[in-house]
């Protein structure tokens, strides 16, 4: 396993910021904000991968993805859909049409959230890309995604995964969800990503699970992930 020296968390789909200001242009409309931005919305992730650990960076992207969503490709294949960088429609629902100088600006902020990502890696950086997933979508409590190129351990994916599952967590692997950010920097790195069911940690949108004894389990195992992969020198 490559030793990982520093953690990059990279958190893009937390905010709900924007979405019905002069950048989002979205319909006010219950409906939208029940089935799309409610469901959506990787709701307190920037809470959950949250450590005191020095080693460990976060990124987070201040716009909601409903405004932009730094995470698609540049002739992202979602683009036929209408929900490429710039989305212009969702589930049915559509965006107000955005100038050229809006959505130049949006894509200035993408370009500066990945500039940001990338002056956070080195050669021995683990970035993590996180999120979370509808309780409805798939039947595990985390997801973990990875690419097939050379971001992709082995030896990294399964010290999470076994972490994960000694804290009674069900965990797949590239299911619902597969791959991890990777933005080129010239040189390797790793990269994986943790989808948290929404179920996990939330009793309804909007409403994080009181029980202490969960967020005890949930915090302890999240801290051993990174204490171990930053120990671990094998």
């Amino acid at each position: 396993m490559t030793n990982i020296n520093k953690i990059v968390l990279h958190i893009p789909h937390a905010s709900v910021n924007g979405i019905f200001g002069p950048y989002g242009k979205w319909p006010r409309n219950p409906h939208f904000i029940n089935e799309c931005v409610n469901k959506w919305t990787d709701w307190y992730t920037d809470f959950l991968f949250a450590t005191s650990n020095e080693k460990v960076t976060s990124i987070i992207f201040p716009y909601s993805r409903f405004v932009c969503d730094a995470e698609r490709l540049d002739n992202d294949p979602m683009e036929a859909h209408g929900q490429g960088i710039i989305y212009r429609q969702f589930s049915g629902f559509k965006r107000g049409m955005l100038t050229k100088q809006e959505s130049d600006f949006l894509y200035l902020q993408r370009r500066q959230h990945l500039g940001a990502v990338r002056s956070q890696l080195t050669p021995d950086s683990l970035l993590i890309d996180c999120h979370s997933f509808p309780s409805d979508l798939y039947d595990c409590d985390i997801c973990i995604g990875h690419n097939s190129d050379d971001t992709y351990d082995e030896r990294l994916v399964n010290l999470v995964k076994r972490q994960l599952e000694n804290s009674n967590y069900k965990v797949a692997i590239n299911k619902p969800y597969s791959n991890s950010l990777s933005p080129e920097t010239g040189f390797v790195y790793k990269s994986l990503m943790i989808e948290v069911n929404k179920r996990v940690y939330m009793t309804r949108i909007g409403t994080l699970n009181p029980n202490s004894r969960q967020w005890m389990r949930w915090f302890g195992c999240i801290n051993r992930i990174y204490s171990t992969i930053l120990s671990d020198h094998e």
